[in-house]
């Protein structure tokens, strides 16, 4: 990630809600820790399940990596500028009440991923995905 480029058109105001603000908005985790396997016992239990109940846990863990990791990436953009958040609604024309559930992990669903690159876009963010060959 990189740094936000804050424009210049900033108001003293916001600069100053930004430089006093604590850092509110954090991503809820699971109230009890998951039971941890080794990996052969994981690659057995997956390798048994048949392929419509495999579909089923990539499409499941595919949808809560998107949603925790997208509200991360909004909520560190979030607490990093400046702006509040009807702020950023009012002049980027997303739906600030929207963007604190997500930031906050409220939202079911989370982010789409258009909408992380927007708003990355509108705060002066690059967003960079990669994959890792194992």
């Amino acid at each position: 990630m990189t740094d936000v480029q804050i424009n210049a058109g900033i108001g003293a105001k916001s600069a100053k809600r930004a430089a006093t603000r604590k850092p509110a908005r954090t991503v809820k985790t699971a109230d009890k820790p998951l039971a941890v396997m080794d990996e052969d016992t994981h690659s057995e239990a997956f390798e048994a399940l048949d392929p419509s109940e495999k579909y089923v846990v990539f499409r499941d863990v595919g949808e809560e990596l998107a949603r925790v990791l997208g509200a991360q990436v909004i909520a560190q953009m979030l607490n990093e500028t400046p702006l509040s958040g009807r702020e950023i609604g009012a002049r980027l024309g997303f739906d600030h009440s929207a963007l604190s559930r997500i930031a906050r992990g409220d939202s079911k669903t989370g982010p789409t991923l258009w909408k992380v690159f927007a708003l990355a876009e509108a705060l002066g963010y690059r967003i960079e995905l990669n994959a890792v060959k194992k």
